[in-house]
């Protein structure tokens, strides 16, 4: 649709608010009449493309309803109104090129804080909402009806396969389509007019993975669908659904997960319950994970180990468990339609499968199993063993994830015990951040990708001024290096002349103190092999030698897009 054509509501705050400890999205910690009235209209409809929902506030001033903020009491004043008024009409104005309509239903004291000339000028159609309370609910329910939506699906069953379910854990991990290899530009400095398509779609018709996890610890940082932005931030006015915003097929799934390991240290989670159910719902996930805490074996902290007592892992594994118990029942208060998946978090093996009963009496038909990444492959084997066991015993088996882990070694037992789904990104990750263990080729090897950095990445502008070389000299040693690995794909140049080339090239750098003789005898054996010339994924076909070029992220992630199409691949083929 045309985003010009939106329309754009502002809400007045109100003094009844949610009582919760952690920050919550602006229209579910309201709960005033009119922030009930939207949550009764979601939860039946789909969040209309064509709305965008501000609240006026008297702490926050204007911002976007999916701001998220704490609980407060500061009532509007006309002296607070005229405190905010150049910064209210400043955030009117720039979004007013997204939007054609605004709706102000706000009393007088709000009203106070706006320039309704300035208003009518930049939207060509404004309407206040006159009239007590009773009325101006009126105008939001009829306004949202008249905007319509599709009505909320009932909510999905994954559906059961023969082989394990394969979920891709994402970061934020999009390609640009028309990137130039070539001239190593963007198809446009601006990314959001890029086109731009996520790792679980790049491949098809061919498919990597069977939806896709998202961590709500995103929040924390700058990149994905849940980064931090600031709370005026158009992005804010209207939730992307994650669905939309991956392009998943009708049989992919979005997964989210609170991303523990990055709270891991701190005492408690840093994500409530409240608001986990509440940006599950918002953002239309299939399913929602519940919030869990790490019973890690030790802390990092500034002197070196902090051993955690059993006493203290003890406790995580009770909060785990607790907050899995008011996830369901959140989950049923707000009649969120995702699928509440309860994680468990355990000592020992007996630990995991002790609780599996205690979680299905709660209500739930979903399970994940935290806490694997950092067990070797023995111990993670003892807990599926007598996790099975449970599950032999039950005439309803719930769907059981493991988080973070592929494991090779074990897919054969996963696959033969009661395990349904994993994720892992180890394959995708691998492209960039393993020395020599890069590109997956179609034998089944581990290849190295031939380092070529660029010269426009900071990083390695620093270590140019540290390397005594001219920026021309090695600015012409990195062309040359690319135009001669490209020669040797089209057997224009020797294999001999290649190599020296690329050790050429990280010689002038200072980076090149840790390369060693076995990376380059690696790099040998990758050119020589060829084994991008033996895959006819699409990545492989359309980018040929470029794919196991290690150079910006472009590269670097179609290279982890096949390599994880062919864990996907190799997944499937072993059932």
């Amino acid at each position: 649709m045309n985003e010009a054509s939106k329309n754009l509501v502002v809400l007045a705050c109100s003094a009844t608010k949610l009582d919760v400890a952690n920050q919550l999205p602006a229209i579910a910690l309201y709960d005033g009449p009119l922030f009930r009235v939207l949550r009764s209209y979601l939860r039946e409809y789909r969040w209309p493309e064509s709305l965008s929902v501000a609240v006026l506030s008297a702490k926050y001033g204007l911002i976007g309803g999916l701001a998220e903020i704490a609980t407060y009491d500061w009532r509007m004043t006309t002296n607070r109104a005229n405190e905010l008024y150049g910064s209210v009409n400043k955030t009117l104005a720039e979004w007013s090129t997204a939007h054609s309509r605004v709706d102000l239903i706000l009393g007088q004291d709000y009203l106070s804080s706006i320039d309704r000339r300035q208003v009518h000028q930049l939207y060509p159609a404004s309407h206040v909402a006159e009239g007590p309370i009773g009325m101006k609910l009126n105008q939001l329910h009829r306004l949202l009806r008249t905007i319509g939506s599709a009505c909320r699906p009932s909510t999905l069953e994954l559906q059961r396969r023969d082989s394990l379910t394969y979920f891709l854990p994402d970061w934020d991990d999009f390609i640009d389509e028309d990137f130039d290899f070539g001239n190593d530009t963007f198809s446009c400095k601006d990314r959001s007019k890029r086109n731009e398509k996520h790792v679980s779609t790049l491949m098809r018709p061919k498919r990597v993975c069977d939806g896709v996890v998202v961590s709500l610890a995103q929040h924390l940082g700058s990149k994905g669908l849940l980064r931090r932005v600031r709370s005026s931030d158009p992005s804010l006015l209207t939730p992307r659904s994650v669905r939309h915003h991956f392009s998943l097929a009708e049989d992919q799934y979005a997964f989210g997960d609170c991303g523990a390991f990055s709270y891991v240290s701190e005492p408690a989670p840093s994500i409530s319950v409240d608001q986990a159910v509440v940006l599950y719902d918002l953002y239309d996930f299939d399913l929602g994970a519940s919030v869990d805490h790490i019973p890690v074996p030790y802390l990092s902290v500034s002197s070196g180990k902090r051993l955690l007592t059993d006493a203290e892992r003890l406790e995580r594994v009770k909060v785990t468990r607790n907050n899995a118990a008011e996830f369901l029942q959140v989950h049923k208060e707000r009649r969120a339609r995702f699928i509440p998946v309860g994680v468990i978090q355990g000592l020992d093996a007996d630990s995991y499968a002790r609780q599996i009963d205690e979680y299905v009496e709660m209500g739930y038909d979903y399970l994940a199993l935290g806490g694997l990444v950092l067990r070797t492959n023995k111990e993670i084997e003892k807990i599926v063993v007598e996790v099975d066991k449970k599950l032999k015993i039950r005439k309803n088996k719930p769907w059981i994830h493991l988080f973070g882990i592929f494991r090779p070694a074990l897919q054969s037992l996963f696959r033969e015990s009661g395990i349904a789904s994993f994720d892992s990104a180890t394959y995708f990750r691998k492209a960039w951040l393993r020395s020599d263990q890069n590109y997956l080729g179609t034998d089944g090897q581990w290849y190295a990708a031939i380092r070529v950095p660029p010269l426009s990445d900071p990083r390695i502008r620093q270590r140019i001024n540290m390397s005594g070389h001219s920026e021309v000299e090695l600015a012409r040693l990195e062309g040359e290096v690319l135009t001669k690995l490209h020669q040797y794909e089209k057997k224009k140049a020797s294999l001999r002349e290649t190599l020296d080339s690329v050790r050429t090239y990280d010689g002038l750098l200072s980076r090149a103190q840790g390369i060693d003789q076995n990376l380059y005898e690696a790099y040998g054996e990758t050119l020589e092999k060829r084994p991008w010339e033996k895959c006819d994924c699409p990545m492989c076909s359309k980018l040929g030698i470029d794919v196991i070029i290690f150079r910006g992220k472009n590269r670097n992630k179609s290279r982890g897009a096949h390599n994880t199409l062919q864990l996907y691949e190799k997944a499937n083929s072993a059932t």
